[in-house]
């Protein structure tokens, strides 16, 4: 009786213990579900505030914010504005997203080689058919290369649109004709290109054996529930897409895209919340998996960056730091929208903002306000050397001189935009480096310092303290400077020759309005002269043939300048679709003043020893047809001479 009487005790005690312990454990995770609700409000709250601050200050029609966190949604909400005047609506409401598309191009690129059918580092003209990009053999484009923006291609604005919805679809039958040329090896420095990207897409069409929509329907919208999100919506999709505005609130109308792979998709605030969720947890959402752990985390990693203290390019994404904090970050800015995307796989945390209103810059000021009231970041700077010792070091005397950034274009008459466009400058100044970028009300300058790595510098704050910030100067086989990187790949320059070169420019052009002048003058005071005169007297005259082919050659030029610019006022946007023919025609007027000055210098030629004309007008003539000799060069340079499209 007393055994039983024990074991009984010893019973209860036990039921006692678990009891307890179910109920402590109740009580602990009902704590952390309190905690994490308030945690959710807190965070609402906070977002809530900061976007509808945002809204009105920037006078944005509509937008949406989806924010993820350790495998969960943590906000999603829509502001203003959606599709056919209803309230934005996160779950439904679709917009274009730019160049985040180019996330899911890299992705089904991933998948394809994760099957064996592709490989990220074989010559990508090996997947091509009947065309194959120009270059040598030992300098092979590869796909990573199209991925991480280090091909080497032009930068690309006119005809990128497509015409129709047709042709978008086609754009890897259209990619012989647009795609543009190579200026520099591959993988030496990044210059965006759409264009590789829609390259990058081609392959995966070809060898995904699908159109490339239906490919990245399979491959990621498909398995991840992206119910919403498209590359060739349906009509019942569009329907829920937000109308686009310009800054100034006009209308902006659908315009499809020659580089589809690149700008093309379509998606929701949810829809893109899901894929965040799956990128941050190594390619995977629940039991659905669009990637394995290996190839998803490389997406994420650096694959370029021109020194190890230069943000880099993964695939698709950016480096940024943010208040000591590694993000992955694409935005997708195209003609109506804004969108952005940020991942900070760390603290397993995605952000997706998106809008209908064009050109918005908010991403820095909502990835820092979000960094400094959730995140727990450091204020110890990143290491290198101090301010006295960086100081102390010698700075090499070819840094300065003038840089442009580089993605423009450099073989056809789409670099005549960039004429007179805005450089930036270096200078010496004492023991610093002096960096002058931009033009106008938005020019600054900034001090950097050098380090004890060549070509390394760290900028000098207003406190004349070392900052976190690096600019990187680059030099090629010869060991010339080529390139100089401002904190980021994104902000890539060329070292500028001295006929590209600002102050070249304006002074080419200063000395042609000198020129033209010269010649209205010749021309008047030579008829005046040969007016004075009979025939038959005897005495000087002037050459006033030559005269008058100088001042309808710069006529002619000066008429070519002013259509160039009434047609790029005219026609605006639309060169993005096409260059109309009437543009193209305008290119016959300075073949016809090339002919005209040709001739000039033959007559010239053939008066040379002709003793009725005076050796210092014949010298001023001299001067002045080499003056219109130098402008033709000028316009070459420019790819203003002939039909270079």
């Amino acid at each position: 009786m007393r055994d039983i009487l024990k074991k009984s005790i010893a019973a209860a005690a036990l039921i006692c213990s678990c009891l307890c312990g179910v109920s402590h454990a109740a009580t602990s995770r009902t704590a952390q579900d309190r905690r994490a609700a308030e945690e959710k409000r807190e965070f609402a709250s906070f977002i809530d505030g900061f976007m509808a601050g945002m809204q009105k200050e920037q006078r944005i029609p509509g937008m949406v914010v989806a924010v993820v966190r350790n495998g969960e949604t943590l906000y999603l909400k829509g502001y203003g504005d959606g599709a056919g005047g209803g309230p934005a609506d996160p779950e439904r409401t679709v917009y274009r997203v730019g160049r985040i598309s180019e996330i899911m191009t890299a992705a089904a690129a991933l998948q394809l080689a994760v099957r064996g059918r592709i490989s990220l580092d074989e010559d990508v003209n090996g997947y091509l058919r009947r065309w194959a990009l120009p270059g040598k053999p030992q300098e092979p484009v590869t796909i990573r290369h199209l991925l991480t923006h280090t091909g080497g291609f032009d930068g690309k604005e006119y005809e990128i649109c497509a015409p129709t919805s047709a042709d978008e679809r086609a754009f890897a039958s259209r990619l012989p004709k647009l795609m543009p040329a190579r200026y520099d090896a591959p993988g030496r420095a990044y210059s965006s290109s759409g264009m590789g990207y829609a390259l990058a897409g081609s392959v995966v069409e070809r060898y995904s054996r699908q159109s490339f929509a239906s490919a990245i329907h399979r491959y990621i919208f498909e398995p991840l529930g992206m119910n919403n999100s498209s590359f060739a919506p349906s009509d019942a999709l569009m329907s829920s897409l937000a109308e686009g505005h310009a800054a100034d609130g006009s209308s902006v109308p659908y315009a499809w895209r020659a580089d589809l792979p690149a700008m093309g998709m379509v998606s929701t605030a949810s829809d893109m919340a899901r894929f965040m969720l799956a990128q941050l947890d190594e390619g995977a959402l629940g039991r659905n998996r669009i990637l394995p752990a290996t190839y998803a985390n490389s997406m994420l990693r650096r694959h370029f960056s021109p020194h190890p203290r230069i943000e880099g390019t993964g695939l698709a994404y950016f480096e940024k730091n943010v208040l000591g904090v590694r993000t992955l970050q694409q935005f997708g800015h195209i003609p109506g929208y804004s969108s952005f995307l940020m991942l900070a796989p760390d603290r397993k945390f995605g952000l997706f903002f998106a809008a209908n209103a064009d050109g918005l810059k908010i991403h820095d000021d909502l990835s820092k306000a979000v960094a400094r009231r959730f995140w727990v970041v450091s204020g110890d700077r990143a290491g290198g050397s101090d301010s006295s010792g960086a100081q102390a070091l010698a700075i090499p005397n070819d840094l300065e001189g003038w840089y442009r950034h580089n993605t423009i274009s450099r073989h056809t008459a789409e670099k005549a935009r960039f004429l007179l466009g805005p450089q930036a400058r270096v200078e010496r100044s004492g023991e610093h480096l002096l960096l002058t970028d931009g033009k106008g009300a938005a020019r600054t300058t900034e001090r950097w310092a050098p380090t004890d790595e060549p070509g390394l510098f760290r900028q000098i704050d207003e406190n004349d303290a070392l900052g976190d910030s690096y600019l990187f100067f680059g030099r090629g086989a010869s060991g010339a400077v080529e390139t100089m990187t401002v904190r980021s790949v994104l902000m890539t320059y060329d070292r500028l020759s001295k006929a590209d070169a600002y102050p070249y420019q304006v002074a080419q052009i200063g000395v042609f309005i000198l020129t033209a002048v010269i010649s209205a003058l010749g021309l008047f005071l030579g008829h005046t002269i040969n007016r004075s005169r009979l025939p038959w007297e005897k005495g000087l005259r002037s050459a006033t043939e030559l005269w008058t082919l100088s001042v309808l050659f710069c006529f002619i030029q000066i008429a070519f300048a002013a259509a160039l610019l009434i047609a790029a006022s005219a026609v605006g946007h639309r060169f993005a679709t096409f260059v109309p023919y009437q543009v193209k025609a305008l290119f016959i007027i300075p073949i016809f003043a090339a002919i005209l000055l040709g001739w000039s210098w033959f007559r010239f030629l053939a008066n040379l020893f002709n003793h009725d004309h005076h050796k210092a007008e014949k010298l001023l003539l001299f001067l002045v047809m080499s003056s219109e000799t130098a402008y033709m060069l000028f316009l070459a340079h420019w790819r203003l001479l002939g039909f270079m499209f």
